[in-house]
């Protein structure tokens, strides 16, 4: 509440004391013995899924029941009695106990996704958004724009916890260090798709947001955060966009052996994922009018008599697929046959399909 200003104090407040929690329940975590962190393992598993994975609670419907499933996240996720704070906390404190690295990021991939949708749609309903929207230029702008709304608060929470969060897996799984500080755990551990799938997510709910190529980079995500926080998380050298170039495959086995800097290398690289998108932001010639996936085609696709090019190897297409279960387009045959037969994820959720679809697209013709 009150002036952003203030608010930005209580932020940085909020979250060093949510940091210190952290610190203590891993602290005391490590102390234990092998016979006592598997209590604690089976207890934290069980009580996530009695919250996801039971279909009945309280006598009716369990609102949260899969959640994270695909095919039924996107139904459950405007439903009124689901509140996605209280799916940030479950996943954030017992995750890292007992999660896999694969499923890890995927779970945090649908409740950001959720998540975002839901606050974004509730403003634009609520006309918390100014009318300049369409005037945001730079991350900064988008940053004002949730203060503005008062959702500042709200997409720092994101921020913050998905950031320790993921801090806590790599040091209950490989061993690594805790960081000291809230500021050297946001240069190692932020969440660099977040900024991705704001943009997208006011682009597809209004159609004056413009699409910004900023806002899929490394330093378009630090901008934004060091607006919303007050915090400009400084990367390491190993988190430079020169050396972001390649999209991780999050789809390994997670029972294959791997060491603690691996497993580091591959988290730094999972927060990143979204450099090798920007060529495919920069060919967005207008908005995403809506949430359907022929609409998502159009723009993608740009303007009509263009040559259409698919989002993956950049070659021209003359048909356009797109995955059954997220349903995100914009890929030609021969890319989408490879990612469904590889089992590797859509480039842009990291969800997996077992088949894909031609796009029946008019302007191709």
């Amino acid at each position: 509440m009150g002036d952003p200003q203030y608010r930005k104090v209580y932020i940085q407040k909020a979250l060093r004391l949510m940091r210190h929690m952290f610190t203590m329940n891993i602290n005391k975590t490590m102390e234990q013995s092998p016979e006592e962190k598997q209590i604690i393992e089976v207890t934290a598993k069980s009580l996530f899924e009695k919250m996801f994975f039971s279909e009945y609670t309280n006598g009716g419907i369990n609102p949260y029941f899969n959640y994270f499933y695909s095919d039924s996240a996107a139904s459950h996720s405007n439903y009124a009695g689901l509140n996605n704070r209280l799916v940030l906390m479950f996943l954030t404190f017992l995750g890292p106990y007992f999660l896999t690295d694969n499923d890890f990021y995927i779970y945090f991939t649908v409740l950001l996704e959720n998540y975002v949708e839901n606050i974004c749609d509730q403003a634009l309903t609520c006309a918390l958004f100014s009318e300049n929207i369409s005037e945001c230029n730079s991350p900064e702008s988008f940053a004002h724009q949730f203060t503005e709304a008062r959702l500042d608060t709200e997409t720092a929470l994101l921020i913050g916890l998905t950031a320790m969060a993921s801090a806590a897996f790599d040091c209950m799984n490989s061993g690594l260090e805790w960081p000291e500080t809230l500021e050297t755990l946001l240069q190692t551990y932020l969440p660099y798709e977040l900024s991705c799938i704001i943009n997208f997510n006011m682009a597809k709910l209004c159609s004056t947001c413009p699409v910004l190529p900023a806002m899929y980079s490394v330093d378009g995500m630090q901008e934004f955060t060091n607006s919303i926080l007050g915090i400009k998380p400084a990367p390491s050298p190993a988190l430079s966009s020169e050396s972001l170039n390649t999209l991780t495959d999050y789809s390994r086995d997670s029972g294959s052996e791997a060491s603690g800097e691996e497993l580091h290398a591959d988290r730094q690289n999972q927060s990143t994922a979204i450099h090798e998108q920007s060529d495919l932001v920069a060919q967005l010639q207008r908005p995403l009018a809506s949430q359907s996936a022929m609409e998502g085609m159009d723009a993608v696709g740009g303007a009509s008599g263009e040559t259409k090019r698919c989002s993956i190897c950049c070659g021209a297409m003359t048909e356009m697929m797109t995955f059954e279960n997220c349903e995100h387009a914009g890929f030609c045959e021969i890319c989408a046959e490879r990612i469904t037969h590889e089992q590797s994820g859509c480039p842009f959720c990291r969800i997996k399909s077992k088949s894909y679809k031609k796009v029946i697209d008019t302007s191709f013709h």
